[in-house]
């Protein structure tokens, strides 16, 4: 992430309390390569089991509350950074999947008002950093979404906490 604003299509899945094993099965916590990673991503999530099959480059996912609770598996993240999918927008995260998320430099914004937010899928986002806004293009509607601290956009504009490091 090196902008202030992220602008992309909307990928809809506005399901509450997605665990790690809905989004990457523990069966499979043997694949480590994100290509092999990427087709499993939302595999056991009734629904959205062809998530990980479709193209989803450059996608703003939107999903509901206490998205990624549960166990830690690191493929949870690693699949959508492989799908390219610039930001995960959710009313809440779980803590251990949104630690995860942002040592991998996977943008995720908390706004507490998403299910209430008119957005069909395809529609343009535009999410605002400096403004903590989020507007969709199509309607011109916007929300508020949580301020992101700055360590976490100084992780994010590095590529992920190693990158971060690297460059100290």
């Amino acid at each position: 992430m090196s902008e202030d604003k992220v602008k992309a299509q909307a990928k809809v899945v506005m399901v509450d309390d997605i665990d790690t094993d809905q989004i990457f099965h523990q069966s499979l916590l043997t694949i480590h390569d994100p290509e092999e990673i990427k087709p499993h991503i939302f595999g056991n999530l009734k629904g959205y089991e062809n998530f990980g099959k479709e193209e989803n480059t450059g996608k703003i996912l939107l999903v509901g509350k206490n998205f990624g609770k549960g166990s830690t598996r690191q493929q949870a993240v690693t699949g959508f950074l492989a799908h390219g999918i610039k930001a995960i927008i959710g009313e809440s995260f779980g803590p251990i999947y949104y630690s995860n998320a942002v040592n991998s430099g996977l943008l995720l914004v908390e706004a507490p008002e998403i299910s209430q937010f008119d957005v069909k899928e395809d529609d343009e986002l535009e999410i605002d950093i400096n403004q903590s806004r989020i507007t969709n293009l199509k309607n011109n509607n916007s929300i508020k979404c949580a301020k992101i601290p700055q360590p976490v956009l100084d992780i994010m504009k590095a590529g992920g906490l190693l990158k971060l490091g690297e460059k100290l």
